[in-house]
């Protein structure tokens, strides 16, 4: 067991088909243990289509690689039993990926699912305790944060799931103006240790330790037309139209990513960019449409340098491949890193 806990878990799409008792090896308790205890553990990357799919990035057998191919590939993952789900209300955290689930009715509670990726199994959580039908989710320090909008009590609704503990738990927001009814909130991602909320009119941050909100101005609004975002290194990025940007919390404002030296041009004609954190560097999806037949998805993995005599962020092409073809009706939704 401790040879096969050496080896990246890249590799265990592979070594899953050489045989029954692999299979059952590499989706053991007692390997991921064996990988914990050695300090084996690593950033696993999942990608949530719709249609109820899931992949894996897997590393190709040497034997197959083509002259200039990257050696990556996506690896169809056997997730039985997906509750209802919506991918873009979904979090990594650890080993696991929460899901809370949009409600299709009204008076119904949004159900909580846990993706196990060590056994690539659901189990039940707690169901979100307030009726919202419109919310964000993000994670500080292994709680996940929840903003939406109560439609019973018509107001703003602000939750905390602790990971660990498996228990709900409302943030107070009185006397401040996360209670404004007129706001819509529109995101929510975690930066500095802060629950920040992007709203139509403004943005809030909450931070955990002193349980205070705070304003911290309008530039982050930017974020609210764009789902190809995401947080590394304790800095935010997203792309829009192909063009690649940083905030900088300090000036508040948007910064362009520079460098980028390689990267294939992407452009508003895509169907969609996600972006997602994977080890501490970038990697980037998009599709290329081969109209009435199937989609090539393609991705990019960028390592991320901040250069301290410019304050600018440099990114630095790994590399970029066609990684699968999928049909015609399906498209990347969330791309989400474990820990495994």
């Amino acid at each position: 067991m401790l040879c096969v806990a050496r080896v990246s878990r890249l590799y265990y799409p592979t070594l899953s088909l050489v045989s029954k008792s692999f299979r059952s090896l590499v989706s053991s308790p007692e390997l991921y243990k064996t990988r914990s205890l050695f300090g084996f553990t690593e950033s696993c990357l999942y990608v949530c289509f719709t249609k109820d799919l899931w992949y894996t990035l897997c590393r190709k057998p040497d034997k197959t690689l083509k002259s200039g191919s990257s050696g990556y590939a996506l690896a169809r993952v056997p997730v039985p039993n997906s509750p209802l789900w919506h991918c873009r209300n979904m979090v990594a955290v650890g080993s696991n990926i929460y899901n809370i689930a949009f409600p299709r009715s009204l008076n119904v509670l949004p159900r909580v699912s846990i993706l196990d990726c060590k056994s690539h199994s659901w189990i039940e959580a707690p169901s979100l305790p307030v009726e919202l039908h419109s919310f964000s989710a993000s994670v500080v320090d292994h709680k996940i944060y929840v903003a939406g909008f109560d439609h019973r009590l018509m107001k703003n609704s602000f939750e905390v799931f602790d990971t660990q503990t498996r228990v709900w738990d409302s943030l107070s927001t009185s006397n401040t103006s996360a209670e404004r009814e007129e706001m819509f909130i529109k995101k929510a991602i975690s930066i500095d240790g802060k629950f920040h909320v992007v709203t139509d009119k403004e943005v809030l941050a909450y931070d955990p330790k002193l349980a205070k909100w705070d304003m911290v101005g309008r530039g982050m609004r930017e974020l609210m037309y764009s789902e190809a975002y995401c947080v590394i290194g304790n800095v935010l990025y997203y792309a829009k139209e192909g063009v690649f940007k940083w905030y900088d919390t300090e000036r508040r404002t948007w910064r362009d990513l520079q460098g980028l030296v390689g990267l294939p041009k992407i452009t508003r004609h895509r169907e969609f960019i996600r972006l997602g954190d994977y080890g501490g560097k970038m990697v980037v999806f998009w599709v290329h449409v081969i109209w009435t037949y199937y989609k090539k998805i393609w991705c990019a993995e960028i390592s991320l340098e901040r250069r301290p005599d410019t304050s600018e962020i440099w990114g630095k092409v790994e590399w970029f491949d066609q990684l699968r073809k999928i049909n015609i009706n399906f498209q990347v939704e969330k791309v989400l890193s474990t820990t495994l």
